[in-house]
């Protein structure tokens, strides 16, 4: 098994992606360096630059140069001798634009219904059936607010909630009779509350208490095969040579 002596970590994000960290690999040997370390490179919330808050398993974050740009800087690295370090963070997912994760989307929507019910710590019985979501202003009545909006959701299809910039899916069924967007919330698998309520009443678990970071149960089975089956095709295809 090789290991680093020394290892140099390059932070990819959309400005400085796969491709730019391919170009200065010579550098990096140049300077002595053993392996490059990279950050997470799974597709994460848009415009992010850590990269933590990882919003699909499945792919390599195309802003951060996308598969193609890994194989890039995999061929670099080989060419000049270097080994290849990559971050993960499989015990917790970006949350916090909903329709941009179709685990938790399809959580919200469906409930404990969900397939993905099982990948997320939520405590129903505490929520009374619902999972609390802290989005909500200080006004007296928020909700007031919420907007219903059809032929909507990821896919354009279906009907969802909105609330300002925030969207949310509406469960099969709920908004077919006409009801009101405060009624029509009353019925989904979500509570919408005040974000004050955060720290005290949230009924699902977050990483290191970030309401947009919610916690994933990588020790089921299936959940860790899913959620490290892209990973693993790094290593199948020799494209990385260690994981932190």
């Amino acid at each position: 098994m090789r290991a680093p002596r020394s290892t140099y970590r390059l932070q990819i994000r959309p400005e400085f992606d796969l491709y730019a960290a391919a170009d200065l690999v010579p550098y990096l040997r140049g300077l002595g360096v053993d392996w490059v370390y990279l950050s997470p490179i799974l597709t994460a919330e848009p415009g992010s630059d850590h990269g933590y808050d990882v919003t699909d398993f499945s792919a390599v974050d195309p802003a951060r140069g996308g598969a193609e740009g890994l194989r890039a800087l995999s061929e670099a690295a080989r060419a000049a001798g270097l080994g290849v370090l990559v971050d993960i963070v499989p015990n917790h997912m970006g949350v916090a634009t909903p329709a941009n994760n179709r685990w938790w989307w399809s959580l919200l929507a469906e409930g404990r219904d969900s397939r993905y019910a099982e990948a997320f710590d939520v405590d129903w019985d505490a929520g009374g059936g619902r999972i609390r979501l802290p989005v909500l202003g200080d006004g007296p009545d928020e909700l007031d607010q919420l907007e219903l909006v059809r032929d909507a959701g990821p896919d354009g299809t279906g009907t969802e909630l909105r609330y300002y910039d925030h969207r949310f899916p509406v469960a099969a069924g709920t908004a077919d009779d006409g009801a009101g967007a405060r009624q029509v919330h009353d019925r989904q698998h979500y509570e919408l509350v005040s974000w004050r309520r955060a720290d005290a009443e949230l009924n699902y678990r977050r990483f290191s208490g970030v309401n947009t970071l919610a916690g994933v149960r990588v020790e089921v089975p299936w959940v860790f095969e899913e959620s490290h089956a892209e990973i693993r095709r790094w290593f199948a295809e020799g494209l990385v040579d260690g994981l932190r």
